[in-house]
């Protein structure tokens, strides 16, 4: 759970890393967008049933599961085929390599294709994002032989030298709705996954049952600020994007294209998979996120801190990450050592104190702004010393065109499907030409939405915890959140909630009725850490916030999240059996009913 904000400096801690990736002219950069189609077959709601392309892929995708069923020794029928989901949390790159160790085992263990969906929200996306530009990747397998430095090209040295990252933003800048979310997702695309994947969502629909479906998280802002309940979360899917609990959906393949009253007014190209991972880890994009970092002079509640604070903690927070970031990339001693001074400057300019207690309104306002521009002097500065050459003649372009965005903190920027439309469910935050959207870790950081209720009809989730934060956080506000929208949740027991700081390596929550039976499995638990202190120290050394890992860090976590899932393989499998067997109990009532 990642996000972009830092001035004018944004760009320039990746345009410092390889000049040649850099400016290297990119590799369908766009491409044409479907066929013209009537309205009616591009917007879709209100309903609470899948999409007809959903519906045929599921359908499909039975038939891989129950062969797998059978290999594992498991009872079911074609009729009763239990719809199981894995669900991968948040947490930076943390998520995304030990989502990937975790999928490795599965995959040994021939548990992948017991799986109808994968879900995933911030850091877990990347991973599913690079494994789905493989149409066979849960086949073909290349990601489980010798590790993400060895055969998954993302993470490799070798290939720190991608095309397209400054020519793309570049034409990105031009559109209308250009945001934080493009920056951003250049950043993780390029610093942390190495790979600049410029396909569609929407070219996934036309694949075969091979892999598990995808879904993908995030949050619509404005409605997750005014606590609108039923419109804060939005998924994105190879046929449809929407909010499930309005049931109002729109063709993926035209998501961004402009929509009035319910019909298409202009089309515009598809966005792709740089631009959507930009939206769903994009976690700084909403304040709160940042509450843990502010100096001891600002240490007030969320409610009670001044706007003018909150915007100088976003600037600040969001330059130190993308400096982290940049000094990844440097091996030059002497422009490693200028960046970190730049750091020394601008952290001396935030822990300078300001007594605003003693200020009014407008003096804070006054106060912070020219904090605010001090930390952007600091950047001109460094940048005016940079050597002349191309390098410093694409930070100076590319500051022109992010600096308003910075100011205006923009993230997520798409055209809204639901403009103008005349329908009372939908609410006032969606009245807007545009939509906001973010990384949905910022709600609850495991994809738990996508799979509640009868849409879906989830016999069994299967959710790794990679998250920060409290240990069974995600789950308990999982549960209230399907308490407010009337959805079922398994009940968890508070006595559970007593080994937050050490807990099991797996815990089982069973469903009930219509109820989804959820397994829970923390990354850091009893088994790998010898007590709560080290649980802590792990997830200080594999925090969210910081450069990109080496490849021995790599591997070594990689071989945690496996560890976890080998452990508990026969514990796994029993599971999928109940859920089988109550899938096929819940066909029998139904047919005794009939």
């Amino acid at each position: 759970m990642v996000s972009c904000r830092g001035r004018a400096v944004v760009l320039a801690c990746f345009v410092c890393v390889s000049l040649r990736g850099l400016l290297a002219q990119p590799v369908n950069a766009t491409a044409e967008p479907s066929p013209e189609t009537s309205a009616k077959q591009l917007v879709r709601g209100p309903s609470d049933a899948l999409s007809p392309g959903e519906a045929e892929f599921i359908r499909q995708r039975k038939e891989v599961v129950l062969a797998s069923l059978g290999r594992l020794n498991i009872s079911s029928t074609a009729d009763s085929v239990p719809h199981i989901a894995l669900l991968g949390s948040g947490g930076g790159q943390r998520a995304a390599v030990a989502l990937l160790g975790s999928l490795q085992q599965m995959g040994q263990d021939d548990l992948l294709d017991t799986l109808l969906y994968i879900g995933g929200v911030s850091g877990s996306t990347w991973t599913m994002a690079l494994l789905y530009s493989d149409p066979q990747w849960s086949v073909n397998k290349v990601f489980s032989s010798q590790g993400v430095h060895g055969d998954i090209p993302w993470w490799s040295p070798v290939n720190l030298i991608v095309p397209g990252p400054y020519w793309w933003l570049k034409t990105k800048s031009k559109d209308e709705d250009f945001s934080l979310s493009e920056v951003w997702g250049v950043l993780t695309s390029y610093l942390f996954m190495k790979h600049m994947d410029q396909r569609l969502l929407s070219a996934e629909a036309s694949r075969d049952s091979t892999n598990p479906y995808p879904v993908y998280s995030a949050i619509e802002k404005e409605c997750f600020n005014t606590n609108t309940t039923d419109a804060v979360w939005f998924e994105f899917t190879p046929h449809e994007a929407g909010f499930p609990e309005l049931g109002h959906f729109v063709s993926t393949a035209y998501l961004g294209s402009g929509f009035e009253g319910g019909e298409l007014k202009e089309q515009k190209p598809e966005m792709d998979m740089v631009q959507l991972q930009g939206i769903v880890g994009s976690a700084l994009a909403h304040e709160d996120s940042i509450a843990e970092m502010v100096p001891s002079w600002m240490n007030m509640s969320t409610a009670g801190r001044p706007t003018a604070v909150k915007d100088h903690l976003r600037i600040y927070f969001t330059l130190n990450i993308l400096l982290e970031l940049l000094k990844s990339g440097i091996k030059d001693v002497t422009d490693l050592a200028k960046v970190e001074e730049l750091q020394k400057r601008a952290s001396d300019i935030l822990l300078e104190e300001v007594p605003l207690h003693t200020m009014t309104k407008e003096e804070q306002v006054e106060e912070l702004q020219r904090k605010n521009l001090a930390l952007v002097a600091s950047v001109q500065t460094w940048v005016a010393e940079m050597n002349i050459g191309l390098q410093k003649n694409a930070v100076t372009e590319l500051m022109e065109v992010v600096l308003p965005l910075l100011i205006k903190w923009q993230w997520g920027t798409t055209e809204n499907f639901l403009y103008a439309v005349k329908d009372s469910e939908v609410p006032d935050c969606l009245q807007s030409r545009v939509l906001n959207l973010i990384d949905g870790g910022i709600a609850i950081n495991m994809p738990y939405e996508p799979f509640l209720g009868k849409k879906r009809d989830v016999d069994l989730l299967i959710a790794p915890e990679f998250s920060a934060g409290e240990m069974f956080e995600t789950l308990t506000l999982a549960r209230d959140y399907a308490a407010a929208v009337g959805k079922p949740f398994p009940v968890i027991h508070e006595q559970v909630l007593l080994d937050k700081d050490w807990p099991k390596d797996f815990y089982v929550f069973p469903g009930e009725n219509d109820q989804p039976t959820i397994i829970f499995m923390p990354l850091f638990n009893r088994i790998n850490c010898k007590d709560e202190a080290e649980v802590k120290a792990r997830m200080v050394e594999y925090s969210t916030f910081q450069r990109p890992f080496s490849p021995e860090k790599i591997a070594a976590l990689q071989e945690i999240a496996r560890d976890n899932m080998r452990n508990n393989k026969d514990a796994i499998v029993r599971e999928i059996q109940n859920a089988a067997t109550r899938r096929q109990g819940r066909r029998n009532v139904t047919d005794s009913a009939l």
